[in-house]
């Protein structure tokens, strides 16, 4: 990264406090970290974006005494990395104009139903899945009688009941797996589905769970670093390509819920394991 040359009052202040001792050792540390944040940013800025960093105007340094925030250079970066990469909260993006952060946040992008509430948001065809998965079969037997009974209330219009769908313990999930990658319908998509509402897809937008309703960075988080956007923006990739075949699946469901429910279970019987 090239050398920074002050050319405005704030960057000569920031640049004259730099030469201020630091006598504590907390403090110093403190200090360390937050030069490492500026420098990893400022190149990585260079490195993915080059030719918005040689036109920007954004002052590369903090505001005088307000170190432990960003500078606008830096927001400008954080700013197309969510544009142009991977996703970043909105919470996330506001925390960075009050505080630094010291490491990439990784927000959970996947069909987070788990939080209060959040299950009555669920379009109905991911509601008829839960059943069908690990999690939600768990989830609804957890709530014994009122799962198998909110589930009956929800789908007694398209004649489905809790009790006729087989755990999926039962089912051999390879042998369904072959029956979905013959199908040229989007009920191929349904293990895949399934997977994203069990936290198994080994992707990590879509199997980091979400605490509330703010989706605050409290989990995983990776280094700034090449390495660590690359990762990212590779899985981003992945994970929007499995999230647009889910909704083709929701989507089919949604458009004749009732006759294409029936296809589903049926596919899902046809699946099970011998006794």
């Amino acid at each position: 990264m090239s050398h920074f040359v002050p050319t405005s009052m704030v960057e000569a202040i920031y640049s004259l406090q730099e030469c201020q001792l630091t006598l504590d050792t907390s403090a110093a540390l403190n200090y360390l970290e937050t030069q490492l944040n500026i420098y990893s940013l400022l190149a990585l800025y260079q490195q993915y974006f080059p030719i918005e960093w040689s036109s920007s105007q954004a002052t590369i340094y903090p505001i005088a005494n307000q170190i432990h925030r960003h500078s606008p250079r830096e927001l400008e970066f954080i700013v197309l990395i969510y544009t142009h990469l991977f996703p970043i909260s909105h919470w996330t993006v506001e925390t960075a104009y009050e505080e630094r952060l010291h490491s990439i946040p990784v927000t959970p992008m996947g069909i987070n139903w788990t939080m209060d509430d959040e299950i009555e948001h669920l379009k109905h065809s991911w509601q008829l899945l839960l059943p069908l998965s690990h999690n939600g079969r768990r989830w609804l037997d957890e709530l014994h009688p009122e799962g198998s009974d909110w589930f009956d209330d929800e789908f007694a219009m398209y004649g489905i009941k809790y009790s006729d769908i087989d755990h999926p313990d039962k089912i051999d999930h390879k042998q369904l797996q072959r029956q979905c990658n013959n199908l040229d319908s989007p009920l191929k998509f349904l293990p895949l589905a399934l997977k994203l509402l069990d936290h198994q897809t080994k992707n990590i937008w879509l199997d980091e769970y979400a605490d509330d309703f703010y989706y605050q960075p409290d989990h995983t988080t990776l280094p700034w670093s090449k390495a660590s956007i690359d990762f990212l923006t590779r899985k981003w990739q992945q994970a929007s390509r499995m999230l647009d075949h889910a909704d083709n699946l929701i989507y089919w469901l949604e458009t004749d819920l009732k006759p294409h429910a029936q296809i589903l279970l049926q596919l899902w019987k046809q699946a099970l394991k011998p006794h």
